[in-house]
């Protein structure tokens, strides 16, 4: 039953119940009849052997005395009581005190000896005995009757009536008991389908909305009919799915915030670098607008500030636009990636930075390695590994980024020569808001950010490092499906 649905245990345990409960009643039911059945028989034998009793005994002093001619008369009556199919007789007899047939329904039975266990106890018993035999095809009661006046022992009187007719009523009985506990069976099925219907149906819709609450789609909603305890329970899951979906969407609302946060941090971070992007060319630009007014009417130098002016403002233009990323909402379009690439236009970014640093780039990832994954997301992630690092190194170092590949899995490895991570604090860098760095440093959600965009792809990150000895992140990105691509 392990395996069955909370319905079809219902209705298993409910039927198998009524089985048992009218196989008990029925057995019970047969039993009482059968006692109530024997005992009529029983009682009607007693009744009959009494009644004869008497005129047998008269007849066996008669004879003894001479009177009547021995065994006529008591033939005539035993035959005559025999023949009358009052009762359903299958033998009358009438034995002497050493157990020796004086008369018998059947001629032939005449001067056998009956010493038999029950006609023996019949033959000393002061009362009348009851047994039960076969008599052929159907049981019998044997009944033994002592023929005596006070203490005088004339003989016994033996005979059987069958029970062919008190095993008719029992089978008769088990019939309808078998066709009532049928009739009761297939009704108490049809209830139970109804209650099932009414009681199990509703918990196993319930359970099933439950398990469609499993991942992130929240629109499920069970039907409430009724107003018993079923329909609140139904309800209160309804307000209880509505609750949770609106703190979802407060706690998406408040993850965008914090990622939005985040890149803004990212920069605040690179404006140092930015502004060396930016000043550069615009200083050219101002230059060249002066020359302009210096000389307006020499076409030659007009035509070629002009050509010096498009080019500072494409390279503005350029960095402006590589910026644009880290402030807008992007949809998700994942793609194969170069990695190289990818690691060479963050870099250009933070190039300025590392460079007043004093930290050294090496791009180790192989020609063509490519993972799959969001443009933004992985510039993301890269950004905020380059930030960490350079924040590590305040000293100058080395910070390399290499790439793998195992079993259709791409990893990227990213590792710098910096002052490490303390130990009692690896179990906490990706908790957000956690940083070591003073205040207005560090927003605590880079390395955050980056778990996050790891999981959202069912990928892995994972971080080596030793206080004061580098620190190495390895992040894998697993195999994309081909749906995906």
């Amino acid at each position: 039953m392990r395996g069955l649905s909370l319905k079809y245990k219902f209705i298993l345990i409910t039927t198998v119940s009524i089985v048992v409960l009218m196989g008990g009643m029925g057995y019970m039911t047969v039993q009482r009849g059968k006692d109530v059945l024997y005992h009529e028989v029983e009682k009607q034998g007693r009744l009959l052997g009494e009644t004869l009793a008497i005129p047998i005994i008269n007849d066996l002093i008669y004879e003894r005395l001479g009177l009547v001619e021995e065994g006529g008369l008591l033939d005539n009556y035993i035959l005559e009581i025999y023949n009358k199919r009052d009762v359903d007789l299958l033998r009358l007899a009438i034995l002497d005190e050493d157990g020796k047939v004086i008369s018998h329904n059947d001629i032939t039975e005449y001067g056998k000896v009956y010493d038999d266990a029950f006609n023996s106890s019949a033959r000393k018993s002061e009362k009348v005995i009851v047994g039960r035999s076969s008599g052929g095809e159907h049981n019998a009661l044997d009944f033994g009757v002592p023929l005596s006046i006070g203490k005088k022992r004339w003989g016994t009187l033996t005979f059987a009536i069958s029970l062919e007719k008190v095993e008719h009523e029992i089978n008769l009985m088990l019939v309808r008991i078998a066709l009532t506990t049928l009739v009761v069976i297939i009704a108490g099925f049809g209830l139970i389908l109804l209650l099932s219907r009414r009681f199990i149906s509703p918990i196993t819709q319930l359970a099933n909305a439950m398990e469609g609450t499993r991942g992130e789609d929240l629109d499920v909603k069970v039907e409430v009919k009724g107003h018993d305890e079923l329909a609140v329970l139904g309800e209160r899951f309804n307000s209880m799915i509505e609750r949770i979906r609106q703190a979802n969407e407060e706690v998406k609302k408040a993850h965008e915030k914090m990622v939005q946060s985040e890149k803004l941090a990212s920069i605040g971070i690179l404006a140092s670098g930015v502004a060396h992007e930016i000043n550069n060319p615009l200083g050219g630009i101002f230059n060249c607008i002066r020359m302009l007014e210096q000389n307006p009417d020499d076409p030659a130098l007009r035509e070629k500030y002009t050509g010096l002016i498009n080019e500072g403002l494409g390279r503005i233009e350029s960095t402006v636009n590589k910026l644009l990323w880290m402030s807008r909402k992007s949809e998700h379009k994942p793609s194969e990636l170069n990695l190289r690439d990818v690691t060479a236009s963050v870099y250009a970014f933070v190039e300025y930075r590392m460079r007043q640093s004093g930290i050294r780039l090496e791009n180790e990832v192989p020609e063509g390695f490519h993972v799959f994954a969001d443009m933004h997301d992985l510039q993301q992630i890269i950004l905020n590994l380059f930030i960490n690092a350079i924040q590590a190194m305040e000293g100058g170092g080395v910070l390399e980024v290499n790439g793998s590949r195992d079993n259709g899995s791409a990893s990227m490895v990213v590792t710098d020569t910096g002052c490490g991570i303390p130990k009692e604090n690896m179990n906490r860098i990706f908790d957000p808001f956690f940083t070591t760095k003073p205040t207005g440093e560090g927003t605590g959600l880079g390395l955050w950010l980056t778990y996050e965009i790891m999981r959202n792809y069912k990928g892995d990150i994972r971080v080596h490092s030793e206080e004061g000895q580098g620190c190495r992140f390895t992040l894998t990105f697993p195999a994309p499906d081909r749906h995906e691509r």
